[in-house]
């Protein structure tokens, strides 16, 4: 580790290889404190490479509590990165439900597998709003593999499937700042989702993370960086989502090509949103939005739902472009299966 650290302080990344090598070393805890920290904090102050986060996460793959696959299901997740500070609503959450919905009316071969955690910097995490919601968290892998099978949606809670981060927890809390975590965390689903929408927090790293995806195997990914306006409607900022309140910057990967484009609300025929339609201030609240959501109520929520939902149906081939994601997405909350997906998963997690 301290050959690995040197070459990081002398301005060197770490290949593949080396990252691979150093990763291992801080979740099987020979790294001490201070190296895991020193490793932390010079790849950050920099920004990671692609090499370091595919060895990163490869490592962090290979020490997940797996959840199982029900055999004949293919499973795409909706993680972001957090980070972005926008204060919104759990947008990849509701649209994971949504997108379940649709699984379920489809009757194929498609289920969410939803990885998330608690939230560091806005005021409701995936977890935190699940479990308002009624969703049990921490459950049995074996659960998980129920819920797949019954309800098309499962939530894999991070801490319950990433035991090996228990070493680098204590450091990354006494840090304070993001780190390569944050980006890897979304690429190690306990299910092995290969077919992916990622939500990033800056949009310097749409492609970065697409590129990472590719090398990782992923079938289809969609890395996206949205804009909203802030607070005073002065200034732009980050949304780990793609947005109905400004562009969207989208690096998109299937069969190992690569391209990166623009989209704007507009032309996939919704409105813009106002910002402040789209933020909350409080689990609660957020959790009372979505269910409105899914009990059909027209307006800004469901539309950015409707978008971001369209986005995974993308990615999970069941819908051949956006435009067809949508209309599928708004079926299946006005079918009502949007909600039956939700009320399956509290009943088999409780169960």
């Amino acid at each position: 580790m301290q050959e690995l650290l040197r070459q990081l302080v002398a301005g060197k990344s770490l290949s593949v290889e080396q990252a691979v090598q150093a990763f291992e070393a801080v979740m099987t805890g020979q790294a001490s404190p201070a190296q895991t920290a020193a490793l932390l904090a010079l790849i950050e102050q920099r920004g990671p490479t692609v090499d370091e986060i595919v060895g990163a996460a490869t490592v962090m793959r290979a020490h997940v509590t797996a959840v199982d696959v029900p055999a004949g299901l293919t499973v795409i997740d909706t993680c972001g990165t957090g980070g972005d500070s926008a204060g919104t609503f759990n947008i990849s959450t509701a649209a994971a439900l949504v997108a379940a919905g649709a699984a379920r009316a489809a009757g194929g071969d498609i289920a969410v597998a939803k990885h998330g955690n608690r939230s560091v910097t806005s005021s409701s995490g995936s977890s935190q709003v699940l479990e308002a919601l009624g969703v049990k968290l921490g459950v049995a892998p074996a659960c998980s593999t129920q819920c797949l099978a019954e309800a098309r949606v499962c939530f894999c809670f991070a801490p319950a499937h990433h035991p090996a981060m228990k070493h680098a927890a204590p450091v990354r809390a006494e840090l304070g700042f993001r780190t390569i975590f944050n980006i890897v965390g979304p690429l190690t689903n306990p299910a092995a989702a290969r077919r992916q929408l990622v939500g990033v927090y800056s949009s310097n790293m749409t492609e970065t993370i697409a590129r990472v995806l590719a090398q990782l195997g992923a079938e289809h990914a969609m890395v996206v960086h949205g804009q909203i306006p802030d607070a005073d409607g002065r200034h732009i900022d980050g949304l780990d989502e793609l947005s109905t309140a400004g562009p969207t910057r989208v690096s998109e990967v299937r069969g190992g090509k690569l391209a990166t484009y623009e989209l704007s609300p507009d032309t996939l025929g919704l409105p813009y949103s106002h910002p402040s339609a789209l933020r909350v201030d409080s689990v609660e609240a957020s959790a009372a939005l979505i269910r409105r959501v899914l009990d059909g109520e027209p307006g800004p929520a469901r539309d950015i739902v409707l978008l971001n939902a369209a986005a995974a149906l993308r990615v999970a081939g069941l819908a051949d472009d956006l435009e067809e994601g949508i209309a599928r997405a708004g079926e299946a909350i006005d079918a009502e299966h949007a909600c039956a997906a939700l009320e399956a998963l509290v009943k088999l997690t409780n169960a």
